[in-house]
């Protein structure tokens, strides 16, 4: 049998009671932050991209009004009538004769879209008449859109467009 010499009674732990203490406060969690989607404290760069893409934005207007425009919220009134009015020449174009006139005016409507899509942090969808049926142009046209064939009927067209921007957090904006 082994015996042990020179050893004392005690406490055989060897961490000291008093860090137990201050570790535990030092690895309490980090207070909640907005955005802090993994709760580590700090707003990866994901984390402000996401935050600055819901966060409310100022749109001038051509009267140089400021319009505040929430995310989540139904487009201010005088936001979407100045984007109809953007629109509107396009719009018109589609409906001439003119050999060129027409595609001209497809691409004016789209840079309108894109244009208000990228000062809105959302996708913009414009209904219009042209090419005798109403239609659809978004600013994601060209990456694939609203896929939405063009109708007759004008309600038809706006409820279409309208599903298709409620499931894909969009603005709809009609030019009349």
């Amino acid at each position: 049998m082994t015996m042990l010499t020179g050893c004392t009674p005690g406490n055989v732990s060897f961490l000291s009671d008093t860090g137990t203490t201050s570790q535990a406060a030092a690895t309490a969690p980090p207070a909640p932050m907005e955005g802090d989607s993994d709760a580590d404290g700090e707003l990866s760069e994901f984390e402000k991209q996401v935050l600055a893409t819901n966060a409310p934005r100022d749109i001038t207007l051509h009267d140089g009004t400021v319009v505040v425009v929430t995310p989540g919220q139904p487009l201010p009134q005088p936001v979407n009538d100045q984007i109809a009015a953007d629109a509107a020449p396009g719009a018109a174009q589609t409906q001439t004769a003119d050999e060129f006139a027409p595609m001209a005016g497809v691409r004016s409507i789209r840079e309108v879209a894109s244009s208000y899509a990228n000062e809105l942090g959302r996708v913009v969808v414009i209904v219009y008449w042209g090419f005798g049926v109403w239609g659809t142009i978004s600013s994601v046209d060209e990456s694939g859109g609203t896929e939405l064939g063009g109708d007759s009927d004008r309600d038809a067209m706006v409820a279409a467009a309208t599903a298709w921007a409620e499931s894909h957090d969009a603005y709809v904006v009609v030019v009349e």
